[in-house]
């Protein structure tokens, strides 16, 4: 499925990943299935748009979520700087937050990374903008506009029980 940039589609023709609905994106993006958008070109760094999703095991609590994410975030980058959990709001969730993180992979260039997280029950929503420290400035507007038009489907219906009686003996 794809979605023209900048153009605007229905949130029942709205691509998706998982429970999130895609009506839009930013003018210069382009649209990844099961991943989110990107955006690059020539002479330009890529920087992208990373949706996910994950389930609370036990609890309610989006701030212990992110607190054990932390805690892989320090096992996998060497000294990162890491800012928030910050709350935030987002429409159709029962609590947000927002995450910053500053690493250096093996090319040395400094790597910001923008984590939303949102929680609706026991589902969580992950939205993650990863760019050079250099593009920051330029791609988060784009970020933001974008955070402003993705939204959260309803959890889908349980399953239908389809009991069909049995013969009596």
């Amino acid at each position: 499925m794809s979605i023209d940039s900048g153009q605007a589609a229905s949130y029942a023709i709205a691509p998706r990943i998982g429970r999130w609905i895609i009506p839009a994106i930013p003018f210069g993006w382009t649209w990844i299935p099961d991943f989110g958008i990107q955006r690059s070109g020539e002479g330009m760094a890529p920087s992208n748009v990373y949706l996910k999703e994950d389930e609370l095991l036990a609890g309610d609590q989006l701030m212990l979520y992110i607190q054990a994410q932390i805690t892989l975030i320090k096992r996998t980058f060497k000294d990162p700087a890491i800012a928030g959990p910050a709350s935030t709001q987002f429409p159709g969730a029962q609590d947000s937050a927002m995450l910053m993180l500053k690493h250096q992979p093996l090319n040395q260039m400094s790597v910001i990374q923008v984590q939303h997280y949102v929680r609706n029950e026991k589902w969580i929503g992950i939205v993650t903008l990863t760019t050079l420290e250099s593009e920051l400035l330029k791609v988060r507007p784009d970020f933001d506009q974008f955070l402003k038009l993705v939204r959260i489907a309803p959890p889908p219906d349980p399953p239908q029980s389809t009991s069909i009686p049995l013969p009596q003996l």
